[in-house]
């Protein structure tokens, strides 16, 4: 399925954001658990990395190594009004430029009010975030092992009771797009590459009357304001305590990813075949609910999430059987939780996930597979010394036998140099039929250095 088109990369300023260092919620590994946390309002890196420490493991193009970039400005209280800007840069072995801002907003809060404008991260929904669904924020996809999230622009306005009630609004006129990883588009000879590993291109190529024939592409553009002037609304209503927390939510917003509507054309004896594809922005509504229970260092949560698509487009057979683009839609619902133990030196935690709505790969071939159907996560850190640190996660569908794995060690020479050596893993079943199986080869026994500030 098409991702994304170049050209929107131009749209809007606010573009992607990408924290490569996520928070330490489940399935993600903490900056802070080894630099420590700063006082200053400015913190970010700069630094590259060699996946070409074991032949073979780097064939894929983008995968080699890369150079990136992070800029991440807080100002919070006492100052009048609270800020922040996160900017992100990568640039891999292909000469692709993968820009992204995570948050860019001014918030300010009077009494037990709250008030951010801009792009701003909603947390509303545990299992979306831990298992990079992408439903409710944008996902950063500079790498799918960690897609991390990147905010919606709009207005979150916040307010909460001295009885623990609480609850949140969002409302937006403007929708940006997940923008990474990109696709290039050569209008001339309609053809649709990429440069990153993380991009699953559609087929150069059809296999038809026993010859390959060569597939020409025409994207009909949409304009800027039909891209971007589309509006979002949601409500986030819950009860708080101590240690539990309690919400529910509803959205009804464009969906992260846009639907490339596919027309597929050939004549018998013909030297290529046409593809003409029509960019569709389509809205779902989003329900769920979140338990949290949250006493020092032991986190436990309960979350479901319902996605309802409001449209239903129809999808060619033969149109995904040559071009590998899926373009129809199914209702989605998945059910999970988890439990961890954290702090400064150490943590460990478990997760899982189900999906409840029903999905049949031989039936349901013009929809895209499910990212996870019945996995389980596990997650570990433990920090030596300040210099000293080593992590792990690892992810396992039951359904499918897809994993994910992921092994780092940390150094930190000095207070503004980070070294890790890591690996990261990629399994699929044999019959290649799931969302890892495009992604099977990347894998990585990576060396990188960063210098933090």
């Amino acid at each position: 399925m098409l991702k994304v088109f170049g050209w929107l990369g131009l749209i809007f300023i606010f573009g992607n954001g990408q924290m490569l260092y996520a928070s330490s919620s489940y399935g993600q590994l903490s900056r802070g658990s080894i630099l420590g946390k700063h006082k200053d309002d400015i913190t970010g890196h700069i630094g590259g990395l060699s996946n070409e420490l074991v032949s073979g493991v780097s064939d894929v193009k983008g995968n080699r190594y890369n150079f990136d970039l992070n800029f991440d400005y807080h100002r919070k209280a006492p100052y009048e009004y609270e800020k922040r800007l996160t900017l992100n840069l990568l640039q891999n072995d292909q000469n692709a430029l993968l820009y992204s801002i995570n948050e860019a907003y001014i918030g300010n809060q009077w009494g037990r009010s709250e008030i951010y404008v801009g792009r701003y991260i909603l947390d509303w929904s545990k299992i979306d975030q831990a298992w990079g669904f992408g439903k409710v924020n944008n996902r950063q996809n500079f790498d799918f092992f960690e897609p991390n999230q990147e905010g919606l622009i709009g207005v979150t306005f916040k307010r909460k009771y001295h009885s623990g009630i609480r609850y949140e609004l969002f409302t937006s006129f403007l929708y940006v797009p997940e923008l990474n990883p990109p696709m290039e588009i050569d209008k001339e000879n309609g053809t649709i590459t990429s440069k990153s590993p993380w991009s699953n291109a559609p087929a150069e190529t059809a296999r038809i009357e026993s010859r390959d024939v060569p597939i020409n592409y025409n994207v009909d553009y949409p304009s800027v304001s039909e891209a971007v002037l589309r509006y979002s609304a949601g409500l986030k209503f819950g009860f708080e305590t101590k240690h539990f927390d309690f919400n529910a939510f509803y959205m009804r917003k464009p969906e992260n990813q846009f639907t490339p509507i596919v027309t597929f054309s050939y004549n018998s004896g013909d030297d290529e075949a046409k593809a003409f594809i029509d960019p569709q922005f389509y809205y779902h509504d989003l329900y769920g609910t979140n338990l949290n229970y949250n006493n020092k260092d032991l986190n436990i949560y309960f979350s479901a999430i319902a996605v309802r698509p409001n449209t239903f487009p129809d999808g060619s057979i033969e149109a995904t059987q040559y071009t590998q683009i899926e373009t129809e839609k199914r209702r989605e619902d998945y059910l999970g939780g988890g439990i961890s133990l954290e702090n400064d030196k150490r943590a460990i935690g478990a997760g899982y996930v189900a999906r409840l709505s029903p999905f049949d790969r031989e039936d349901d071939i013009l929809a895209q597979d499910p990212r996870w159907n019945q996995a389980v996560n596990t997650f570990f850190r433990y920090r030596f010394s300040r210099e000293f640190q080593i992590s792990g996660d690892g992810k396992y569908d039951t359904l499918t036998t897809d994993r994910l794995g992921q092994l780092k060690f940390s150094y930190l020479p000095a207070r503004s140099m980070l070294l890790d050596l890591g690996v990261n893993v990629i399994g699929t079943s044999k019959d290649g039929k799931s969302y890892w199986s495009p992604y099977t080869n990347n894998d990585a026994v990576y060396a990188r250095m960063r210098y933090v500030f």
